[in-house]
């Protein structure tokens, strides 16, 4: 028995090995400036950086799938895949994931028509007005359960201005930042106002799934150094972020 004993402990050394060399699959959507993959497959963004910083300081092999992003989250929420991001926090997402640090800032902002003067937090908006948002977020989440009138729900920022600008709704909630590039590229500065709703900020939702046969530090490290990944990269970061359209408080205050 003494002398079977090496060869067992390196066939569990080897099959350790092996397990902790799976990369962490995890999977985002297209959507400019937080994750952004071009038809050489090359990724990039906000969001993107910083989740691959923290990683590659870990030294954690890993992989990104882009997907439409309510499938994103299916293959987390179904055990395909290990984490999604950026994301913010709910409580149906915190029934199968655990949100980490932020990896990007986010407000939850309503995009009006710039001659509207409707209040769009108001009790009476939320009872007459048709509103939009993009499939899967968790501002369609939101809008559903606090009694908002939801009638278009696409699947990108840029239909969401499209719809917005068309007339179909009266305002539309989104990502700031996802939003404000999609103004910029319709050129659209001048015809939308918006109000913020709240500050939502973001981060990788790792399944519960993975998380039990991870090293039990792995969230903490990870957290850890997307702080550190953060704080070196903020100047740049934050003055790429200013918006160039009318921008309010729900109090009417910049």
């Amino acid at each position: 028995m003494r002398y079977r004993f090496f060869p067992l402990l390196a066939v569990l050394l080897a099959v350790s090995s092996a397990v902790q060399a799976q990369p962490l699959r995890l999977t985002t959507q297209q959507q400019p400036p937080y994750n952004m993959e071009d038809a050489k497959g090359r990724q990039s963004g906000l969001a993107l950086e910083t989740v691959v910083c923290a990683l590659k300081r870990m030294q954690y092999p890993y992989s990104i799938q882009f997907l439409p992003w309510l499938r994103a989250q299916n293959m987390v929420k179904n055990g395909q895949a290990d984490g999604f991001f950026p994301a913010s926090q709910n409580a149906e997402r915190d029934r199968f994931a655990i949100l980490s640090e932020t990896v990007a800032p986010q407000q939850w902002r309503w995009y009006l028509p710039a001659d509207s003067t409707v209040d769009p937090t108001s009790a009476d908006f939320r009872s007459q007005s048709t509103v939009g948002a993009y499939l899967g977020s968790n501002m369609q989440s939101w809008l559903k359960q606090t009694g908002y009138s939801i009638y278009a729900v696409p699947y990108t920022h840029d239909q969401l201005l499209r719809v917005l600008l068309a007339g179909r709704v009266q305002a539309v909630l989104a990502s700031d930042l996802a939003m404000q590039e999609a103004i910029a590229k319709a050129g659209a500065e001048q015809r939308v106002r918006s109000v913020l709703q709240q500050d939502k900020p973001m981060g990788v939702y790792f399944s519960l799934q993975f998380l039990a046969g991870a090293s039990p530090d792995f969230l903490t490290r990870f957290n850890t150094e997307v702080t550190t990944c953060r704080q070196a990269d903020a100047p740049a970061k934050a003055a790429s972020s200013r918006p160039k359209h009318s921008e309010k408080s729900p109090a009417g205050k910049i």
